[in-house]
């Protein structure tokens, strides 16, 4: 037995209209399963709470006066529910209508006011006048000189090492693998 059999059979285990060879199955799988016996056991309570629920009383011609009731319903044409499409923009009342409207106007000047401008390199405008102001107040460099002969009059270094010489380093650097 699978699981939409089960429910198929709930009902009728509950009236007892099983027979025994189906009524042992049932049983063997509400056994077998945690779930079945769960869903057994909320239907059995579903119908125990409805059967406890009190009686609703009503009238002897409730039923006659109920079909007669739906009976007038038909024969009485009803009025279609049309609205006035005259006054619709695109489907839309005036009043959403200008709402939307103001909603894509916004968007529109929103969109134009943060997109970049095709010549600015995406730079905002604000980041583009403090850079052109700044490149204002930068006083302007000295003329490159020609001759070579000044730089090195005003290097101050008098030593030149020599790149072949080896450095000792032993002291001063522990490297990981370095056993000591």
């Amino acid at each position: 037995m699978n699981r939409y059999e089960f429910e198929d059979k709930i009902s009728d285990y509950l009236d007892n209209n099983l027979s025994i060879s189906e009524r042992q199955a049932f049983e063997k799988y509400v056994k077998e399963n945690k779930d079945a016996e769960n869903l057994l056991n909320s239907v059995r309570h579903t119908i125990e709470l409805v059967r406890k629920q009190k009686s609703i009383k009503t009238s002897e011609n409730f039923m006659l006066n109920l079909s007669d009731r739906i009976k007038s319903y038909k024969k009485t044409p009803q009025k279609p529910t049309k609205r006035d499409s005259r006054n619709f923009i695109f489907g839309f009342s005036p009043k959403n209508s200008a709402l939307m409207g103001v909603f894509i106007f916004s968007f529109v000047y929103l969109l134009l006011n943060i997109a970049p401008e095709a010549n600015s390199l995406f730079q905002s405008n604000i980041v583009s006048s403090k850079k052109s102001a700044i490149e204002k107040d930068i006083p302007q460099s000295p003329k490159p000189v020609d001759n070579k002969m000044e730089f090195v009059s005003v290097d101050s270094s008098q030593e030149v090492k020599d790149s072949k010489e080896k450095i000792n380093l032993n002291d001063k650097i522990k490297l990981v693998k370095n056993k000591r």
